[in-house]
């Protein structure tokens, strides 16, 4: 632990300020600077903070912010986000006479280290150094405006990046309040990011209509026509407080883009409706498509596998590499529902109409969270769902050649499996990616399971675990699945973190998606390659 003591004098009285950095923080994170102010009955002074920055970041344009300023003035608080640019000027405060001042390293952000703290006559100074190495990027910055949560992001047909995630201007669900969503596309490589722009904003103008808000984003690219399907959660419905058919459930709402990311609507093929008034595209209700998959009321075993609240897992929607029956390539959409854990969704023609994967009376992880899906090598689906300390895991394998029939395994608890996946006391939502890759010590082709989660015991430190399951045996069933992942899985948050999502991006990198603080939260994007995350062991090529 390193400590760092500076004194400062405010009128008579000497306060000494302890300024705490371990050795991970004061490597490779920015300390935001935290001003605190207890106020007592006399006349306000002004005091000079200079902002000093050594070096610059790779990405200045998605690296701005250096630190968060926080005062707080008897039971009120405010904050001031200090950004590169306002390197070199000096920025003051009234702080009452006599009062207790301090600053302290708090926060870790990407981009800029705390170098040290200066005390002077006439003020201080805070010095950064950047940092030139870090590939770290915030994509949208929580200056306690409004939270960014829920990442989802694709590689396009152009081999760009398109990267989704809820605005919350109501700070919180769908349900709550206006939700939007807003999007940046990225380069090939994630070292550039356009400027951020918003896909569709809730309206929130009156409580029953289903464009309230948009949450919640799960994305596919058809992989041969390019276009983007785009899965939200809508409306004005708390998700348990759904009630499919008697109420009004949890909507659901369909956006394509056919441009790569630059314009949305309602169409697949030719033009989009003409917006609504006020809104930035026009959108897809398909509730009832969704809703209809599942047992209907009069249908035998109705009361027992209705589904009265249902919302798609976040992150990304899977396309089978094999598997087309239809118009596209088979899509997969694994959701929570109210009353019956998870479900997992199909359409054959790229969102149009929307099948239950396993029949209506399937119920393949009864007691799953947010859930994710995957294809496994031999077509098979393995779905990955939520749950504390660990994931649920469960596989759907066809039994016949025009994969129609098939049927679903027992859900299975990784943290409760040998050589399992179990992490800390938290229940958050991950990634899961199977990619191809090579092993290192012999060149052999590998196929490579991935998946995302915080680890720690509340929402913190984001890792990648991973599994070689090139052999059949190593997925044949789910409890073999969820057995024998690595036990070092790369770290790739250091501080508060939760949801996240993964792309395998046009020059064999992941791009890596998530949810991390300051505030609740912050969408920072990393690409991370295959050996960094196997320490070595594999690459792509």
């Amino acid at each position: 632990m390193y400590a760092q003591c500076v004194l400062v004098r405010l009128k008579e009285e000497v306060i000494q300020i302890k300024i705490d950095m371990n050795h991970r923080q004061v490597k490779h994170f920015l300390g935001a600077v935290m001003l605190f102010v207890m106020v007592l009955p006399v006349m306000a002074e002004t005091v000079k903070v200079n902002v000093k920055l050594n070096g610059k970041t790779r990405s200045p344009k998605t690296n701005l912010w250096m630190g968060v300023l926080e005062v707080h003035i008897a039971d009120k608080k405010s904050f001031y986000t200090v950004e590169a640019a306002q390197a070199g000027q000096t920025i003051t405060f009234d702080v009452p006479d006599g009062a207790f001042f301090g600053l302290r390293g708090n926060a870790k952000l990407h981009g800029y280290n705390l170098n040290r703290i200066e005390q002077h006559p006439d003020g201080w100074t805070v010095i950064y150094d950047a940092d030139e190495q870090s590939e770290y990027q915030y994509l949208w910055f929580h200056n306690d405006k409004e939270p960014f949560r829920i990442p989802s992001i694709v590689t396009m047909k152009n081999g760009k990046l398109l990267a989704i995630n809820d605005a919350r201007p109501c700070g919180n669900d769908i349900g709550y309040g206006r939700v939007d969503q807003v999007m940046r596309i990225g380069s090939k490589d994630g070292s550039k990011w356009s400027e951020g722009k918003y896909v569709i904003q809730g309206s929130y103008s009156d409580e029953g209509v289903r464009d309230d808000g948009f949450g919640d984003p799960a994305m596919v690219v058809d992989r041969e026509s390019g276009a983007i399907l785009l899965i939200d959660v809508c409306g004005h419905t708390v998700c348990w407080h759904g009630n499919w058919p008697d109420g009004e459930p949890n909507p659901v709402a369909r956006l394509y883009s056919t441009d790569n990311g630059k314009t949305w609507g309602d169409a697949l093929n030719g033009k989009h409706s003409v917006a609504p008034k006020g809104a930035l595209c026009s959108w897809t209700d398909i509730t009832n498509n969704f809703y209809g998959a599942f047992m209907q009321r009069g249908e035998e075993g109705f009361d027992k596998y209705r589904v009265q609240s249902l919302f798609v897992g976040s992150g990304k929607l899977t396309q089978s590499k094999t598997i087309k029956v239809g118009t596209h390539y088979r899509v997969y959409a694994p959701v929570w529902t109210k009353n019956h854990g998870n479900r997992v969704l199909y359409t054959d023609d790229f969102g149009q109409t929307w099948h239950a994967l396993g029949g209506k009376a399937a119920l393949p992880c009864p007691g799953g969270d947010e859930p994710k899906c995957e294809e496994l090598p031999d077509g098979s689906v393995v779905l990955s769902s939520r749950k504390g300390a660990g994931r649920y895991f469960n596989i759907y394998k066809y039994n016949d050649d025009k994969k129609v029939n098939g049927s679903w395994g027992e859900a299975v608890a990784s943290d409760q499996q040998q050589g399992g996946i179990k992490v800390g006391r938290n229940s958050t939502n991950g990634e899961i990616l199977v990619m191809e890759a090579v092993r290192k010590s012999d060149g052999a082709k590998r196929t490579l399971a991935l998946q995302s989660l915080p680890t720690g015991d509340g929402r913190s430190d984001v890792k990648i675990y991973w599994k070689d399951i090139t052999e059949t045996s190593a997925y044949a069933t789910p409890k073999a699945f969820a057995e024998n992942w690595n036990q070092k899985p790369y770290h790739v948050s250091h501080t508060g973190s939760a949801y996240s999502t993964m792309t395998l991006q046009k020059d064999g990198r992941i791009g890596f998606f998530y949810e991390e603080e300051p505030g609740w939260y912050s969408m920072v994007y990393v690409p991370i390659s295959v050996e960094a995350i196997t320490d070595g062991l594999y690459s792509v090529k």
